[in-house]
């Protein structure tokens, strides 16, 4: 046994290491729990009407909890670094994409910061009227306050976040008791429809979807959470469930509380005016600390975003932004920018706001359709980022996120789009083509189109680009694949070996069909070659094997194998796997050995080896059985582990355990449970306090296995004599045993990518 190489991930430098409820369920909930609970719930209940306000309040959510999902999946496939949402998209659909729609999270984010704002300070001159001409005043001083709590550090930010958490909590329970006096069914039945067609449910959902867009704040503090993997999933479904339960619980009580005109009028004085016991001023802290805590979550999350785009460096110019401050690498030249863009924003929206003499005339309003398009928009590309993994069907798409589903991020997609397009056409379609110009820019390159059938022309021209596009990419083992070679002998006769091939590709990876046909005739080739190609496409579509079959005539198979491996492939895709079966006849075993050391010395390939083939045209599984994996070597192990977890894809191997055996070594057993776990794989480790010895070890554990993974043991040795042993005591000791595959990695495929 050779040592285990494999490592746990080395600790990030910089950030806070915060936890579940302080990383993300508290800036999640503060900023969900904003302005929109306050100021605008009750102008929305009064327009749209009960039925409509819940059903704005499902619509929004879902597609809220779509994008939940996908972030979850996505957090939970890859290592996360700082910069939220757009460092989890750019790792999946490349730095093009990525870049295109960090930009987009960047400015809805720093949009988000006065809109909040604004909330504050309108509370503000509610209470005080004198205080209108001083609007933009107000305006400005609050974005300094908050400008200071972030430039000071997210600790500090994070540490008010409690104490407005608090307040929040108090001011919540304060508005939502003391109107319950009121309660009453006729009133609920009053409030149940639409006013009027003047503000239909397309507006009123563009001024309520802010409140359920939170979640990105939380996401968005993904450099300095110590586990992000198990935080984000946690803190943002428990984030939005909490904050769906309350605003429920808000719509309801208004509902059967107030009158509709009072609603639509006065939407926040009515709070106060029904405060529980009088406590109005709490309702005016708690919409403070709403407001607040929300641009406060924003103006944290902006910044980061904009420094990981730095980091990146993929735009010219943007690498000023990924310098940090201090120990904790604060982005304070971001955060420089970010108030650059706010500050005239505050100012204008200030001079409105001195001016606005009604609820239908506050920048809020005007606001709110601007933020909720961009959100939308971000939320979709999101989605699409997870359904784009999920279907491209990486063998390294293995979440721990167990919840995840294509179809649900195709529905977060499709709803953010139609609601965005719903909401303002125009501006909608601005918006698309900004990110689509930004998108081409960045991956602006020439095209050459191929015409004729129409079809043909389409899907050829797509290969065309999407083959020299892959070839450009850097190879890494998170996007390695089983692209299997497979020679096949006889087909018909050994078609078991192609359907083992089969279940380990699972149609993540290519397999090739190949027969060599042996014949010292030069003349008339491809004469002979096509009958025989012919065949073995037909049997191919007979059994309905999703392959690519070929035929190669050589004078002997050892010049045939190597012009396959030389040849046999369209670059940079080529055969990474060569699967055969085992030596049937004592003179082919020394060629056979030389074969595989062909194939892996020379031209380091892996090598699978069916040993023990049986009649069975189609593998056979017994219900609730296992597959056995000998693990000796990394590199062995993680290709065997890989094949194995592809087996468990299939649907009739699902209930199959996976079992890894190895010597007794405490150590080594534990960084095998550690590669696992990183790798987002369940098997069962079976340590083995005997000797190893396959030949007295593998009847006794795996005689009842469904399949056995194995290293080939001396496969590279060169004694004529022991690989004659070799071979006699595998076909004697394998004989009676379930089947069993002989593995040679190259170490290409790698667990913990």
């Amino acid at each position: 046994m050779q040592n285990e190489n494999f490592s746990a991930p080395e600790e990030t430098p910089g950030g806070y290491n915060f936890g579940t409820f302080a990383g993300v369920y508290t800036p999640a909930l503060l900023t969900i729990l904003g302005l929109v609970m306050f100021m605008r719930t009750n102008f929305v209940l009064g327009n749209a009407g009960l039925f409509q306000t819940l059903l704005i309040l499902l619509v929004g959510s879902s597609i809220t909890l779509a994008t939940g999902f996908s972030i979850s999946a996505i957090a939970t496939n890859t290592d996360v670094g700082g910069g939220g949402a757009y460092y989890l998209i750019s790792r999946v659909l490349g730095p093009a994409f990525g870049t295109s729609i960090g930009l987009t999270l960047f400015v809805s984010q720093s949009l988000a910061i006065p809109f909040n704002i604004l909330g504050a300070t309108e509370a503000i001159i509610d209470g005080w009227p004198e205080l209108r001409p001083y609007f933009p005043l107000v305006n400005v001083a609050l974005g300094a306050i908050l400008f200071f709590f972030v430039w000071k550090g997210a600790d500090w930010a994070i540490r008010a976040q409690f104490f407005i958490m608090a307040v929040l909590g108090v001011s919540v329970i304060v508005f939502l008791a003391g109107p319950l006096g009121n309660f009453s069914l006729e009133n609920l039945r009053a409030n149940w429809g639409p006013l009027d067609t003047v503000h239909s449910l397309i507006p009123c959902f563009a001024i309520f979807f802010p409140a359920v867009t939170g979640i990105m704040a939380g996401v968005n503090m993904s450099g300095d959470l110590r586990d992000p993997h198990r935080s984000i999933p946690r803190g943002t479904f428990y984030a939005l469930g909490t904050a769906v339960v309350l605003y429920l619980i808000q719509i309801i009580i208004a509902a059967g509380c107030f009158n509709r005109q009072d609603m639509i009028a006065y939407p926040y004085v009515l709070l106060t005016k029904n405060a529980l016991f009088g406590l109005g001023f709490m309702v005016l802290a708690g919409v403070l600390a709403a407001t607040l805590s929300t641009a406060l979550g924003w103006m944290l999350g902006a910044p980061r975003v904009l420094q990981s785009l730095g980091v990146d460096n993929v735009l010219p110019g943007i690498g000023f932004f990924r310098a940090g401050a201090g120990p904790r690498n604060e982005p304070r030249r971001a955060i420089i920018l970010v108030a650059v863009i706010v500050l005239p924003i505050l100012i204008w929206s200030g001079m409105i706001g001195r001016n606005a003499s009604d609820t239908e005339s506050s920048p809020i309003t005007v606001m709110s359709e601007l933020v909720s398009l961009f959100f939308l928009f971000t939320y979709a590309i999101i989605n699409l980022a997870a359904f784009v993994e999920s279907l491209g069907a990486n063998p390294s798409f293995r979440p721990r996120f167990r919840f995840f589903h294509w179809g649900i991020a195709a529905y977060g997609t499709a709803a953010c789009v139609l609601a965005a397009f719903l909401i303002d056409l125009e501006l909608s379609i601005v918006a698309f083509l900004v990110i689509l110009g930004l998108y081409i820019w960045l991956r602006y390159r020439n095209l050459t189109m191929a015409y004729g059938d129409a079809r043909r022309g389409f899907v050829y021209s797509r290969i065309y680009s999407l083959l020299h596009q892959y070839a450009r990419l850097p190879l890494h083992p998170k996007n390695w694949r089983p692209t299997i070679a497979v020679l096949s002998g006889e087909p018909e006769e050994r078609s078991m070996l192609m359907e083992y091939a089969l279940l380990f590709s699972q149609r993540r990876g290519i397999v090739s069909l190949i027969q060599i046909v042996i014949s010292d005739d030069p003349h008339n080739i491809g004469e002979r070659r096509t009958p025989q190609l012919r065949r073995l496409r037909r049997l191919a579509r007979e059994r309905q094997w999703p392959v690519f079959p070929t035929v190669v005539i050589a004078p002997e198979f050892d010049s045939a194998l190597r012009i396959i491996l030389q040849s046999h492939s369209l670059d940079p895709i080529r055969p990474n796997i060569v699967m055969m079966g085992w030596p049937r006849r004592a003179e082919r075993v020394v060629p056979f050995f030389t074969h595989l050391q062909t194939i892996v010395g020379d031209f380091h390939r892996n090598a699978i080896v069916l040993a023990n083939e049986r009649s069975s045209a189609r593998p056979q599984r017994y219900d609730g059985g296992t597959i056995d994996i000998w693990w000796q070597t990394p590199e062995g192990g993680s290709l065997m582990t890989i094949l194995a977890y592809l087996v468990q894809l299939d649907r009739d191997w699902r209930k199959s355990v996976l079992r890894i055996f190895l010597p007794m070594n405490r150590e080594k057993v534990r960084r095998i449970r550690q590669v696992l776990d990183a790798a987002r794989i369940e098997a069962e480790i079976v340590g083995l306090d005997e000797e190893v010895r396959l030949r007295r070890v593998l009847p006794k554990y795996s005689s009842g296995a469904e399949l056995v993974f194995i290293e080939f043991p001396d496969y590279n040795t060169t004694d004529v004599r022991r690989q004659l042993v070799t071979h006699e005591l595998l076909k004697r000791d394998l004989a009676g045993l379930p089947p069993c595959f002989l593995v040679v990695s190259n170490g290409e495929a790698d667990l913990l990518a």
